[in-house]
């Protein structure tokens, strides 16, 4: 089978998840090529299938941080038109480059916009199969009050209901968001197939020789006897930070525990706002602040230097920073929302909380801090499960057969 899987994102979680799947697919005998952003931070990986590095388009995780001035803010609203038009001529551009290739299916991940449904019903016309790996069942919300949060409008329902129809075949990850996907757009249950999230394993390869957690703990000067909780993954609203940070006062009055928070911020999060809350419970000489995208070869050493790695998340669909964590086996606290309850075994391979309580976020992670031989047990739990049940060879499999179906 002759695939094409098209990841506009060169960089960051989406394309390292194309990666490791793309692998997979071809491992089990499928023909791939991968299309992808002109910064592919991945090239220097051995592929055994073909890449396409020709999307034209813009860093999503510049370095440094977006300025709050007002000229500032013109400006990106400005820039915004160019960058429409630049994005919708990649469009255009790789559908015809596909159209050419003669591929049989063309597989592709989250829709991140609801006037993608325009380049689609071109795309649509000139493939035998189109399918998608649907990350979000709710597409993330722009602007307005939900900002930071899952986008519920009816208007932009409208438009992922029509696109949505337009693939033969769409995967949703964990059989809870699947459910929700087909009552939410309508779509027929024999088109939409269940699959899982598989392990990030690809970050023991990109890893960087020599730079471990006792170099970062050097760099964050962290003391080597202070016990750290992390949080990692990109800073937005919907990841629950400010619960954290309302959580930590009693785990450090109780373990002398470090909180560091590492990731990208979205524009949706106001990290000052978030060090003036941190001042204002008393825990910013306790907290360190990385608030910039994490380069994949120091991902390992970030997984070394956590005691317990907490995802405080309102609302989520999937996490690949939780499986992430899984695969170095790294003790986890996690909301009981979305399909963390489907990752996470509570009591076996890691602990769920309820989401947006403070006091039973510390309960779970003073009990991980002060409990050794319970972390111990569920980080070897996580990381069975990460090479068991979340491996990438069965999730190829299930995609390659419903493709055949198809």
């Amino acid at each position: 089978m002759k695939i094409t899987f098209i990841e506009p994102a060169g960089k960051g979680g989406m394309i390292h998840y194309a990666f490791q799947l793309c692998r997979a697919l071809a491992a089990a005998g499928a023909e791939i090529t991968l299309v992808t952003e002109k910064n592919y931070e991945l090239a220097a990986l051995p592929h055994d299938f073909r890449v396409q590095a020709t999307i034209d388009l813009w860093d999503p995780k510049p370095a440094g941080r977006l300025s709050d001035a007002p000229w500032a803010v013109a400006w990106r609203k400005l820039r915004r038109i160019s960058r429409a038009w630049r994005y919708y001529s990649e469009w255009l551009r790789v559908i015809r480059e596909v159209h050419r290739s003669g591929t049989d299916v063309v597989l592709l991940g989250d829709i991140r916009f609801a006037g993608d449904l325009f380049p689609l019903l071109l795309l649509k016309r000139r493939v035998r199969i189109l399918a998608d790996i649907c990350h979000n069942v709710r597409p993330f919300a722009g602007g307005g009050k939900s900002q930071g949060l899952f986008d519920r409008s009816s208007s932009r329902r409208f438009f992922y209901r029509r696109i949505y129809r337009l693939f033969d075949i769409v995967f949703v990850h964990f059989e809870r968001n699947w459910e929700e996907f087909v009552t939410t757009f309508g779509v027929s249950p024999a088109k939409a197939g269940v699959i899982v999230h598989g392990n990030e394993d690809i970050f023991r390869e990109l890893r960087r020789p020599g730079f471990d957690a006792t170099a970062l703990r050097t760099r964050l000067k962290i003391p080597a006897e202070l016990p750290v909780v992390l949080f990692f993954g990109t800073l937005s609203r919907y990841k629950g930070i400010d619960v954290l940070l309302g959580a930590f006062p009693r785990i450090r009055a109780e373990t002398g525990a470090s909180l560091v928070l590492a990731g990208y911020p979205f524009h949706d999060f106001d990290v000052a706002a978030h060090v003036e809350l941190a001042q204002r419970l008393g825990i910013a000489d306790a907290v360190t602040w990385v608030p910039e995208y994490i380069p994949s070869e120091e991902v390992a050493a970030w997984m070394e230097l956590a005691s317990v790695i907490v995802f405080p998340y309102r609302e989520i669909y999937q996490s690949g920073a939780l499986h992430l964590a899984q695969t170095f086996g790294v003790p986890t606290v996690a909301s009981a929302i979305g399909a963390m309850q489907d990752v996470i075994k509570h009591e076996w391979s890691g602990l769920l909380v309820p989401k947006e309580q403070p006091p039973a976020l510390s309960d779970a992670i003073i009990r991980l801090l002060n409990d050794p031989e319970l972390a111990r047990r569920l980080s070897t739990h996580a990381v069975e499960d990460a090479r068991g049940p979340f491996s990438w060879t069965t999730i190829a499999n299930l995609i390659l057969t419903k493709l055949g179906d198809g």
